[in-house]
């Protein structure tokens, strides 16, 4: 068991590279400058092609394992760089039809709490959609309605829902239960380093116990939902159950970072909504996924 949760060196080297490139995109910004820009072009992800990390070697790829994305999913939540290149990479993991596509592949989820049936992330943007995984089938990607609650997502609705098996649909509510703790990691990061500047009564707010607690409890539940990620990438009968046990971890993580930042937490500037945003669209989508 210890032996298989050692990820290669695909997964370390590409989260690493993923890291890199979002870094340099989005240059230290705070989220609410770029989240309803493009700071990184598809274009420089598929000329790296990262967007193939998944894929079997035989087709060009980079035969990553699931616990290799994981990796790179956690690293890309970090940022919510709004691309779809998560999308994208499940797509043409478990479709020839997708990696013989030029640009981004997203596929449409099952979601009845939306105003269509089929809700589509990046369906703003990307051109091509899976339809189907074991016919292989890619069409072009329905013009729908924009659904604007989390604008990282540039998601849409439409009147389909793709046709993925219970694999992919693991895999799938994994990956995106990596990207939602990426997402924790970097809410926990920002709510110290406020915890440390802020200051009340000539004392930083870090250095009263109740502030302490709460980024104690942050730093626990960031924690367990990453081990329940890396648990859920090994043991194929849990990842539904791990994977949504880590988006409702990093959820609260996200609630709980809003307070840290009291009312600047609220505010559109300091950004924090759209994490928390993107995490509950996440956690939406993982639940329509095939089991």
């Amino acid at each position: 068991m210890s032996a298989t949760l050692v990820p290669t060196e695909i997964g370390v080297t590409a989260a690493e590279a993923i890291r890199d490139l979002c870094a340099r995109a989005v240059g230290g910004t705070p989220v609410a400058e770029y989240a309803e820009a493009e700071p990184l072009a598809w274009e420089v992800l598929e000329a790296g092609g990262w967007d193939l990390v998944g894929a079997p070697e035989a087709d060009g790829g980079g035969d990553a394992t699931l616990l290799d994305l994981v990796l790179v999913a956690r690293a890309w939540g970090e940022t919510i760089v709004p691309a779809p290149f998560l999308t994208s990479l499940m797509a043409k993991r478990w479709s020839v039809a997708a990696r013989d596509c030029e640009g981004p592949v997203t596929f449409a989820v099952a979601d009845p709490s939306w105003s269509q049936p089929g809700h589509v992330p990046f369906g703003t943007v990307a051109p091509h959609l899976l339809r189907s995984v074991e016919r292989d089938e890619i069409v072009p990607t329905p013009v729908g309605k924009p659904e604007p609650f989390a604008p990282s997502l540039r998601a849409t609705t439409v009147g389909v829902v793709s046709e993925l098996t219970a694999q992919a649909g693991g895999e799938l509510a994994v990956v995106w239960a990596a990207e939602a703790t990426g997402c924790a990691e970097r809410l926990l990061a920002m709510s110290v380093a406020y915890a440390k500047e802020r200051h009340q009564f000539d004392r930083p707010i870090g250095s009263f116990q109740a502030v302490k607690h709460t980024l104690s409890s942050m730093k626990v539940l960031a924690e367990t939902a990453e081990t329940a990620v890396l648990w859920a990438a090994i043991e194929s009968g849990h990842r539904h159950r791990a994977a949504a046990w880590a988006l409702d971890a990093s959820l609260d993580v996200a609630e709980r970072a809003v307070q840290v930042h009291g009312g600047m937490g609220f505010t559109w500037e300091m950004g924090l909504h759209f994490y928390l945003r993107h995490i509950t669209v996440l956690r939406q989508l993982v639940r329509g996924l095939p089991r």
